[in-house]
């Protein structure tokens, strides 16, 4: 039996509860879908959304991850290439926020319905896919 780490899970989008069903329907780039969610784990059969409007929540930990992304650039730009014109900073940050938004919109639903969702591992259903 092996256990996937918790890290491994949130790094693929699992479900929490059994680190083995997906929870987005299509790929991060599949820019029409990729913000469709299922609503239940295909493994475990688990809702993901728990309430109405849960996910609403997740826009403050994508507004956190972007903000440390931008800022983090910003020092990496300043660092390697200072003096730089402002455009140089805004045309990183708008380049990012394009390239990036599908997976920063993913992780952040990912990364609150692990944090505030009320899901546990269970390894029970692990196993009994193993049996």
């Amino acid at each position: 039996m092996s256990r996937k780490p918790k890290a491994l899970a949130v790094l693929q989008g699992k479900c929490p509860q059994c680190h083995q069903g997906d929870l987005f329907t299509h790929s991060a780039y599949n820019l029409g879908k990729f913000t469709k969610v299922n609503e239940h784990c295909s493994h475990c059969d688990v809702r993901f959304e728990r309430e109405p409007r849960f996910f609403d929540g997740a826009m403050y930990i994508s507004y956190a991850l972007s903000v440390g992304l931008f800022l983090v650039s910003a020092f990496i730009i300043y660092m390697l290439f200072h003096p730089v014109s402002e455009n140089v900073y805004l045309i990183a940050i708008i380049s990012e926020v394009f390239l990036l938004y599908p997976l920063m919109f993913r992780y952040s639903r990912i990364f609150y319905l692990y944090i505030f969702g009320g899901l546990k591992f269970k390894p029970e259903l692990e196993r009994k896919e193993n049996n």
